[in-house]
């Protein structure tokens, strides 16, 4: 798997990086608040570390993770809004692409893609906790709607939203020329206040496909932000991507 930033190429190790960086955060944050867990080593086994943080988050039930991160995910959610209001609809662009040798089509790797964010089952629930350490829960909920508490690439404080799929209101975003299969949506806070989107899109290259994790932020988020949640993407969709090609 080739991955791309800024049309740049990025390694696993640079990768391995910023998520071993954002283990330790969410170590230190949990083990802040009485959790009895081992810190990560300064030399870490990276998918071990992964896996074990996957398993603790998955042992807490989505209603205590959620009690956890409450006061913060309200703050999150308020700068969310404000910023979204402040935009006045105008939008910035985060996006990570990929390149997978495979034989299977845009439209099987999109509609596992989907399964994974939507069908709860215990694998999928686990796999979406362990894929990204800032990632808190991720539930379908509903017809192609799914809740998500997480930290946004570069953000200091989680936000909890909604992905309406299938709901393309206020993004500014467009399929790009060849990519004929999509998975677009809004994200909505709890009030319906839409404050950004995705379009994730996929096409046949060669002897693979090239997917392009797009996400749409209001154009106040500064910049840096948006470089991080790069990052964020390429950690979580190499994972994903792994796992449906495997």
């Amino acid at each position: 798997m080739d991955i791309f930033i800024n049309n740049k190429r990025v390694s696993n190790e640079e990768i391995d990086a910023w998520e071993f960086k954002r283990l330790k955060y969410q170590y230190q944050f949990f083990m802040k608040r009485g959790y009895d867990l081992t810190n990560p080593s300064e030399a870490p086994n990276i998918k071990s570390a992964r896996k074990d943080m996957g398993r603790f988050k998955a042992s807490i039930k989505p209603e205590q993770l959620r009690r956890i991160l409450k006061n913060r995910y309200k703050i999150g959610n308020l700068i969310s809004k404000m910023t979204a209001l402040l935009s006045r609809g105008k939008r910035r662009y985060s996006m990570t692409e990929f390149f997978i040798p495979t034989t299977l089509s845009p439209e099987r790797v999109m509609d596992d893609i989907k399964k994974i964010m939507l069908e709860n089952t215990q694998e999928h629930l686990f796999m979406n906790l362990a894929t990204n350490p800032d990632h808190f829960v991720l539930l379908g909920i509903g017809d192609n709607i799914q809740e998500v508490v997480e930290m946004t690439g570069g953000s200091p404080l989680p936000t909890r939203f909604f992905a309406h799929y299938g709901d393309e209101s206020g993004l500014t975003s467009s399929r790009s020329e060849g990519y004929l299969v999509q998975l677009a949506g809004c994200a909505k806070l709890e009030d319906g206040t839409v404050i950004g989107g995705v379009r994730h899109q996929i096409k046949r290259e060669e002897n693979g496909i090239r997917f392009k994790a797009l996400v749409e932020f209001p154009s106040m988020v500064p910049k840096f932000m948006l470089n991080k949640h790069q990052y964020h993407l390429a950690c979580e969709f190499r994972e994903w991507l792994g796992y449906i090609i495997k």
